[in-house]
């Protein structure tokens, strides 16, 4: 085979999984490690590692955790092992939390998660754990455990609480996960945690960050609109309301691209209709969630159902 040959079956491959390859893959393709060493003299490819080299245009900060995924099975494409990602390794713990954006954790040694037994010659930390599927996305073209399982992972680590409340706190602002799956990722680790189950964990966490449902009622009651509740005696009507559409299993994404087209129609046609009738008639809902931080659905039904029965809850109380 040819230079030029050798060349373009190289940016083949190295096009199929983020501009990078390793020597087993190269040699099922016939190119031998004179090749590579010679292409990489010319500056086609660049080596990183033993074994693994990379188109030098799509080296970037990802680049060591490629390098290091790569290396587990660096005979195997990396399409084939994302078939599986349960089994392939998965990104955890601090590295998983820079893959998604989380935190400001030191993640200089790859964290990587493995069904079994694992040891390396390179500088990688294994954690020897089982993953469901639900548990594992892909973040950069590389499995990684979800948000919600990683901020698990962090505190089960022995991370420091407020450090992993402030990845909870980011997790839950920027929608990545919702309640009910930070909870349940935490269920396994509430009683070793002084909590009762996994929702009483989480809004501790929360509460480290002022986002539990204690701290969302605390800032609207010193806020000009929790006031004008509390002087009514509506304050605890709103507590419900907070902490029963804050258990809503929702996604806030499609909401906050429509927010001032879709909580107007929601605020006069479903949400005042439903409320006792001396309840602040001008109420600001839009402000109440606003201050609350709260995800609600744009389907509306399940909203009208929880307000009916919010409805009836403070009629009876009042």
């Amino acid at each position: 085979m040819g230079v030029i040959s050798v060349a373009a079956r190289v940016s083949e491959l190295t096009a199929r999984q983020c501009g990078m390859l390793t020597t087993a893959q190269a040699a099922a393709e016939g190119i031998t490690r004179l090749q590579l060493a010679r292409l990489a003299d010319a500056g086609v490819v660049e080596r990183l590692d033993h074994g693994i080299y990379a188109a030098p245009a799509t080296v970037d900060e990802r680049t060591p955790l490629r390098a290091a995924w790569l290396s587990l099975a660096p005979s195997v494409p990396a399409e084939e092992r994302l078939d599986d990602p349960v089994a392939s390794g998965v990104f955890s713990h601090a590295s998983a939390a820079s893959l998604h954006g989380l935190g400001d954790l030191l993640d200089d040694e790859p964290e990587i998660t493995v069904p079994s037994r694992k040891q390396s010659r390179r500088s990688i930390r294994f954690h020897r754990g089982t993953l469901r599927a639900n548990e594992v996305t892909i973040a950069d073209g590389l499995p990684v455990t979800t948000p919600a399982r990683t901020m698990a992972d962090l505190l089960r680590d022995g991370h420091d609480p407020s450090h992993v409340a402030e990845i909870a706190g980011e997790v839950l602002r920027r929608d990545l996960a919702s309640r009910q799956e930070m909870a349940a990722a935490l269920e396994p680790l509430a009683r070793r945690n002084g909590q009762r189950n996994g929702a009483a964990l989480l809004e501790y966490l929360l509460d480290l960050v002022g986002l539990s449902g204690e701290a969302l009622v605390t800032g609207l009651a010193s806020s000009e609109l929790g006031k004008a509740l509390f002087t009514a005696g509506r304050l605890s009507a709103v507590r419900s309301f907070i902490d029963s559409v804050s258990e809503l299993d929702t996604s806030t994404s499609s909401l906050m691209s429509q927010w001032a087209e879709v909580i107007a129609p929601f605020t006069q046609d479903v949400v005042l209709p439903r409320l006792p009738e001396d309840m602040l008639p001008k109420l600001d809902v839009h402000a109440l969630i606003a201050a609350a931080n709260l995800s609600i659905p744009v389907d509306t039904e399940p909203i009208q159902q929880l307000l009916a029965a919010l409805a009836e809850r403070a009629e009876v109380a009042a």
